[in-house]
This record gives structure tokens, sequence and C-alpha cells, in this order.
């Protein structure tokens, strides 16, 4: 197998810690690097994804050159990051290239929600291309898909253009073979004078998160969650309920008449409406408890619908993933936040 990275993941553990981002100069062994290369001049065309293409850049799926790569890059963001590589869930692995005619000053973004690492693998980078970070300002993470809708959520004196004019700034001309991590849904970034620079972005999460369907696990979770739906009673109800990983938010909206609605909205996909009840069995899907155990905090809500068939449905409508064992404590950190009182 050729091997990816040529440092000791656990020499950046504290730089990560400390600072929210890390530069590996030569981080790419010479071999995998020139395997990206000619990836990127036999494939790109092929692997094109027109939905993300912008002005400024295209973007092509990356498929992983080795089965292996997949772990391997897994446990080396796990050891820079301090999580279990376990609870790392892969959410865009995108190849991407600047335009010749991109803007050499763009404005910075936040990467989606799921974006919670943001690995890049510096490809083919001319001189003076820069990635810029601003590991300080406003370090909220981006709730949403996209850093469109994010931009387009803020009123017209809240954008972070005055802000970011004061900011720290840290300014890194990678050359190819270097490595980059850095929060990616919380801080501000861009790439100056980026034509012509080619990166490969690889994104992670300790978030369950995959809206877009990229971790090559994602299909096995899947079908996982199926088999178990289509098992006794005794053994869905002693499994795992998570959110899905495919479910991009779940909201409560009030119509003009105050009328509450309830709903699950899956990435691409419309609207579902779900009962409070459901409402609330999601929101105690912390990775550790089971089918039963949620049931039984939700009795009130019921009004004498079993939860856990509701729970049963939701899994196999593409809502709750069902797993055998509880998640990883990465994981767990994350989702606590959901945490019902």
């Amino acid at each position: 197998m050729t091997k990816m990275f040529t440092f000791d993941a656990d020499n950046y553990a504290d730089v990560f810690a400390n600072n929210g981002y890390v530069h590996i100069p030569e981080g790419l062994s010479e071999e995998f690097h020139a395997r990206l290369v000619k990836y990127v001049e036999d494939s790109f065309d092929k692997k094109h994804l027109k939905d993300f293409a912008r002005g400024d850049k295209q973007q092509a799926l990356f498929e992983f050159l080795e089965p292996e790569h997949y772990d391997e890059l897994r446990e080396v963001v796990a050891a820079i990051c301090g999580v279990e590589a376990s609870s790392l869930t892969l959410s865009e692995r995108h190849i991407k290239e600047y335009e010749p005619g991109a803007a050499p000053y763009p404005l910075a973004h936040k990467d989606r929600f799921g974006s919670e690492i943001a690995v890049g693998f510096s490809i083919r980078v001319p001189v003076g291309s820069t990635l810029v970070i601003y590991p300080e300002h406003d370090l909220s993470a981006n709730p949403f898909n996209s850093t469109a809708e994010l931009r387009s959520s803020f009123s017209a004196n809240a954008h972070p253009e005055a802000g970011l004019k004061h900011a720290l700034r840290v300014e890194i001309q990678d050359q190819p073979r270097g490595v980059q991590l850095f929060r990616g849904n919380m801080m501000w970034h861009l790439r100056e004078h980026g034509a012509g620079t080619t990166v490969l972005y690889l994104k992670l999460n300790t978030y369950n998160c995959d809206t877009l369907g990229e971790d090559p696990h994602s299909v096995e979770v899947r079908q996982r969650t199926l088999s178990i739906v289509d098992s006794s009673p005794f053994e869905w109800a002693a499994s795992i309920p998570v959110i899905a990983r495919r479910v991009d938010y779940i909201q409560r909206r009030y119509n003009r008449d105050w009328n509450e609605v309830f709903g699950v909205v899956i990435y691409g996909q419309p609207h579902t409406t779900i009962t409070e009840a459901e409402f609330e069995a999601l929101r105690l899907m912390d990775g550790q408890r089971t089918v039963t155990e949620i049931s039984q905090r939700t009795e009130q809500l019921c009004k004498g619908r079993d939860v856990r068939e509701a729970i049963r449905l939701l899994a196999q409508r593409g809502i709750v993933d069902l797993l055998t064992k509880p998640l990883a404590m990465g994981q767990v950190r994350h989702m606590a936040l959901r945490e019902v009182a």
C-alpha cells in the first residue's frame, strides 16, 4: 500500500489543540502526491460535480486510491484532533480546481456544518497562492449546509468583513505535498491568488453527519439499519437509534395562524412531517440510549402510541440509523448538546 503521510500525527496534536489549525509542509509522501497528480489528470472531468461548480473553481468527487487510505486518514486526523478514529465520519471528498480567472481576493467563508475538520492536500499550488485562516474571529459553527445559506442569513450590517479587517489573519503559502487541517465549519477562511491551484479537501466530523452521502461506510450503516428494522422486536428495541447521517435539519415551524408543525429534511429531499413525540424522541438520541429507553422517556407524549414502533418507522424512512453498540466518545460529546433535561 502507498502511504499517504510522511509525519507522526502525535507531534501535531498540541499545535492543533492550541490553535485550531495546523500546516504540515511535505506532509504527503512523494509517491502518493504523484498518484494524486495523475488522478486529477485522468479523472477530474469524469468525476466533475456540476452542482458544486462556482465561478472561481470547479469540483470533482475523489475516489480513494486504495481502500486502506480511508482508515489511514481517520487515524491520522483522530490523533491530531484528539478524538477516536471510529468517531469520525467523512462528509466531503472533493478535488477543487481554481479557474485561471479566479478572483484574487475572494470573500471569506465557513464550510458546511458537517465539515467540522477540513483536511487539505495541496496538489498544484502556483507561487503566491495563499490559504488564509482567521482562527480567532467568530468561532461559531456554520449551522447550515452551505456557506451561501450562512451569508444569506445575515442582516445587512452583520456580514463578517468588518470584523475580519481587524482579526488575527494566518497566511499559509502552501506548496505541493502540503497538508492543512483546520476547523472548517467554525473558522472563516479563503484562498487568495488561487488561480491554477488544485487542492483535495477531505472534510470530517464527529457528528455522525454525512448529508451528501460521500462517506464510504454510509451505505453499510443504512443497510445495517434496514437489517435491524426487519429483525425481531426484541433486537431492534435493544438497538441504539441516532439521527441518520443524511438528515440535513430538524425543524418546528409555525404557520401564520400559529399552528405548529414538526418536520425533518433529508438533504435534497422535501420536508417530512413528524409528530411531537417523534420530535422529542429524536432530541433524546444521544448515541447511548436504546430504543426502549427513549420510548420510556417519551411516554407522556405518546398518547397511547408505541414510540418504539414509531422509531422503527423513522428508521425505515431514512430519518434514523440504528446501531448495535454506543457511539464513540467523540460523537457523544457533540450529540450531548441536544440533551433534554
